[in-house]
């Protein structure tokens, strides 16, 4: 349900930042490149160009950070959904430490956004993946060598039951594996800050302006509205799981999942992770959670098999936390929300160029408040005629997905069955 300022009710909305709404798109203009979608991509994306000297428009349908990027769970963590063995299997060596410097990289971004342009986002750092089961153990203390070897990332540490339970009062994991380096955000307030940084460095942002066409053009694109439009050379698609049928070619890569959340009532000194780190297992349909600025913890990660939701899905999601955390029984969820994020057949993410002077960067499959801050800068590299480190991404084969609504939903059904059972199986 919307609230007055044109946000979903969440704990994330109630606890907003102050951004004046920004004006409608009500007339044709230009500019070098035309952003569609006022996310974490878009905005990141703006930051860059500007700092480039190119001109920068950014379209949002709605609110800024209206979509995934003010819903999402707030963990900003280096790496991919794809697993840390499979992605170097996968890739290779030498591509495969290429992607995890980007990954780290974006991570950097985070703290030089909030340093250089005085973001209050509640940003802290330390982040756990955690084994429920010995197949999982083996796989984090197989990604802790890999750290500590090839990939020359030292900070990550291994940490046994009893460690856990020091910081987490809980004894439900086998292990885990610690990134001091990785953290969590406030991500409303991070994409406004970012957004803020955007038009204080001449970037024009206009809000409740829906993209209805995209017009190639030779050497030049317009990107139309229903009240205005914009004509640009360069466009980047920065959609995640809102194209709404902007891109054939774009959507076909990208799979929309809903995903909820729920936060609870202040805890005062019950706060069960004492050192604010954020939290998540290794199962396909994983638990994430975190504690927030105020005390009290944000719990995600039930998944509707046709993105729907459930009609208890609060209380679901209360019960799960339980199983983390068994002495807050009597505590109530305060707030509760879903929204959608987009997933890639591959687990990594989409950042390519589709033709025509436009690009897409989206399929974070879950990453995407850190993988965002990287998308941008190589996105604005790449258009500025330096796409080394845009090919590392763009290179990624990604599968198919049908792009027909009454295909897509079985195929996400199926998927999500398969997981829960995989992880039922999994010992």
């Amino acid at each position: 349900m919307a609230t007055e300022n044109g946000y979903i009710d969440s704990y994330y909305q109630a606890t907003a930042n102050v951004l004046p709404e920004q004006p409608t798109l009500t007339n044709d203009i230009q500019a070098d490149v035309c952003i569609i979608g006022g996310g974490l991509t878009g905005t990141n994306a703006a930051i860059e160009l500007r700092k480039k000297g190119m001109s920068v428009v950014v379209l949002e349908g709605q609110r800024i950070a209206f979509g995934g990027s003010g819903r999402n769970g707030g963990q900003a963590l280096v790496g991919y959904c794809l697993g840390l063995r499979e992605v170097d299997e996968t890739y290779g060596p030498e591509w495969g430490k290429q992607l995890w410097d980007l990954s780290v990289e974006s991570i950097d971004i985070i703290r030089e956004r909030i340093q250089e342009f005085n973001i209050d986002c509640d940003f802290q750092q330390g982040y756990i993946e955690l084994a429920l089961n010995k197949g999982q153990e083996e796989e984090l203390k197989s990604w802790h060598a890999l750290k500590h070897g090839r990939y020359n990332y030292p900070v990550a540490q291994w940490w046994d039951t009893d460690k856990i339970e020091q910081v987490a009062n809980t004894r439900r994991y086998l292990g885990g594996l610690f990134d001091p380096n990785s953290g969590h955000v406030h991500t409303l307030n991070y994409t406004l800050g970012l957004a803020q940084a955007a038009i204080s460095s001449g970037a024009e942002i206009y809000e409740n302006s829906p993209v209805i066409k995209i017009e190639k053009g030779a050497g030049i694109n317009t990107v139309k509205t229903a009240t205005g439009s914009v004509k640009a050379k360069q466009v980047l698609l920065a959609c995640n799981a809102y194209l709404n049928g902007l891109n054939r070619k774009a959507q076909s890569i990208v799979l929309p999942v809903a995903s909820y959340i729920a936060v609870t009532e202040p805890l005062g000194d019950r706060q069960p992770i004492t050192n604010q780190m954020a939290m998540s297992d290794l199962n396909n349909c994983l638990d994430y959670l975190r504690p927030t600025a105020d005390g009290r913890i944000l719990f995600g990660g039930v998944n509707h098999p046709f993105n729907g939701e459930y009609s208890d899905s609060q209380e679901r999601l209360r019960q799960r936390m339980l199983k983390v955390f068994p002495q807050l029984s009597d505590v109530k969820m305060e707030y509760h929300w879903g929204g959608l994020f987009a997933v890639t057949r591959s687990y990594m993410p989409e950042i390519t160029h589709l033709g025509n002077d436009i690009y897409t960067a989206h399929g974070y499959t879950g990453h995407g408040v850190g993988l965002t801050n990287i998308a941008g800068r190589v996105v604005a590299e790449a258009m500025a005629g330096q796409a080394g480190r845009f090919d590392v991404f763009s290179r990624i084969k990604q599968g198919w997905i049908p792009t027909p609504e009454v295909l897509r939903k079985p195929a996400l059904a199926l998927a999500i069955w398969k997981s829960q059972l995989e992880d039922a199986l999994a010992k």
